[in-house]
């Protein structure tokens, strides 16, 4: 989305892949604070367009970048080209009066067609990175090229979005950036981590979870939004460490199981109730150096910001959809202080980063992160904490009301079905790895800064954004 879109733009920096650009002269210039170190004879694989591909359902399929490997999908596009509608895009812009329009390229790589080698339902580190340049003459190329891509999943499109689109990214790769990446050059982070749905789960009643099967599968739209013709690359790269060599030097990466602010809903309790999301590092020693959440100022509460959340991280065994947190009162604290919530996002994409100070190792396992409503009413303290009513169920959030004593999962009742729809919880935890002694790498980089700087601010006053009533407690799902 462009210059004249920039409701959406300011820092659409935060989180959910990697590198390789077309034109090999354009080295990736990340505004990381670590350099990337790449492995020594990393394998790449160059897939060229074939058509039609020009619905989430008949997209291209790619082989799935293996641990260590990456897949550079090659293709042309043109504003021209038949392409199809996100019904999640167009619904979600219409509160801006905008429409998204025809998406005229998509391409579909599947993690579960690795067999032996696949990572079952994640973590799978990755970066996602795009590149183009005008196809056409040098008259019509003095015009610039404009692409967006959105990345997400296949789901149910019986169910849910008939076109089978669910956007997981926000809008990182839909800016007037080039090259387009996520993370993006602006983020700390240099990789995001990818999270499946698990299959095979059942509710209390024995009936298949809604999305059963789906969201496993990651979908990339390539629009061409302004300007001639152009050629393109989109490349993904798989950071995993592939067992028989060391991983690639990520310093940081991001790990969300939210969609951003796609089906965002805030809720203001219950009053103290704790909410946490389960990660797991893609590999060991991690240290956890910070954790995320859209804070957010709504215009009849008082401001957030200077108020203190208590932050809670615990450790864990089991990353199986069944695991729980501990009770509280039995767990392994590994972290718990209240902390301020130093501002409120100003834009769609962003985050606010709290950093864990020290930062919290793990050798091992899960670590449950968090944060419990205030004990007093929104109306005196102004925060609410979101969740996302997404389809894809990642089945890594958990709500306690008790004081942590016995967990359930936030739930919603499907409209069409009234099955229960377990929600993800928009709270995102940044790991690091190498010699990390403090957690202020996740500060605000310069480049961030520059990119705030070059756009025009973006305020959130057109959404419609929810916050009425409490969370729901969901029955633990069987499996």
């Amino acid at each position: 989305m462009r210059k004249n879109f920039m409701v959406l733009a300011r820092s659409l920096i935060p989180a959910l892949l990697i590198l390789g650009l077309m034109p090999p002269t354009r080295p990736w210039t990340g505004g990381s604070v670590f350099p990337l170190a790449r492995p020594q004879a990393q394998e790449e694989v160059v897939i060229e367009e074939e058509e039609p591909n020009d619905t989430p359902l008949t997209a291209q399929t790619l082989p799935f970048p293996r641990p260590g490997e990456k897949v550079t999908f090659r293709g042309r596009i043109a504003r021209g080209d038949k392409g199809s509608r996100s019904e999640e895009l167009e619904t979600f812009f219409s509160q801006f009066d905008y429409e998204v329009g025809e998406i005229q390229d998509w391409i579909v790589a599947d993690p579960d067609a690795l067999g032996d080698t696949a990572l079952g339902d994640g973590p799978i580190p990755l970066r996602i990175t795009a590149d183009w340049r005008a196809a056409t003459s040098t008259q019509q190329a003095q015009q610039e090229t404009d692409l967006d891509f959105w990345v997400g999943a296949l789901i149910d499109d019986e169910t849910f979005f008939i076109d089978g689109f669910k956007v997981m990214s926000d809008i990182q790769m839909a800016t007037d950036q080039r090259p387009e990446s996520w993370p993006r050059r602006d983020q700390p982070q240099q990789a995001v981590v990818l999270y499946l749905q698990p299959k095979g789960v059942r509710t209390s009643d024995g009936e298949p979870l809604p999305n059963d099967g789906f969201a496993r599968k990651l979908v990339i739209g390539i629009q061409h939004f302004s300007g001639p013709a152009a050629e393109y690359t989109v490349t993904i790269e798989n950071l995993a460490a592939t067992g028989t060599e060391q991983a690639p030097s990520i310093e940081l990466e991001s790990h969300q199981v939210d969609d951003g602010f796609f089906s965002i809903q805030f809720f203001g309790g219950p009053s103290g109730a704790i909410l946490l999301n389960r990660f797991r590092p893609s590999r060991y020693p991690a240290r956890l150096v910070a954790v995320s959440h859209p804070f957010f100022s709504f215009r009849d509460l008082p401001d957030p910001s200077g108020k203190s959340i208590r932050v809670l991280v615990l450790a864990g065994e089991s990353d199986r959809p069944d695991a729980t947190p501990p009770p509280l009162d039995q767990a392994r604290v590994l972290f718990d202080k209240m902390l301020p919530i130093p501002r409120t996002i100003e834009s769609i994409g962003e985050v606010i980063d709290l950093p864990i100070d020290p930062p919290v190792t793990i050798e091992s396992g899960v670590v449950y992160v968090g944060f419990q409503f205030p004990s007093d009413p929104i109306e005196q303290t102004g925060i609410a904490l979101a969740l996302d009513r997404n389809p894809a169920q990642f089945l890594r959030t958990y709500l306690s009301v008790d004081n942590g004593q016995t967990w359930g999962r936030p739930r919603r009742d499907e409209p069409f079905t009234g099955l229960p729809v377990f929600m993800n919880a928009n709270i995102r935890a940044t790991f690091a790895f190498g010699k990390i002694v403090s957690s202020q790498i996740v500060r605000e980089s310069p480049l961030r800064k520059r990119l705030m700087g070059s756009h025009p601010v973006a305020p959130l006053k057109p959404l419609r954004i929810e916050r009425l009533g409490e969370v729901k407690v969901g029955e633990i799902v069987g499996w």
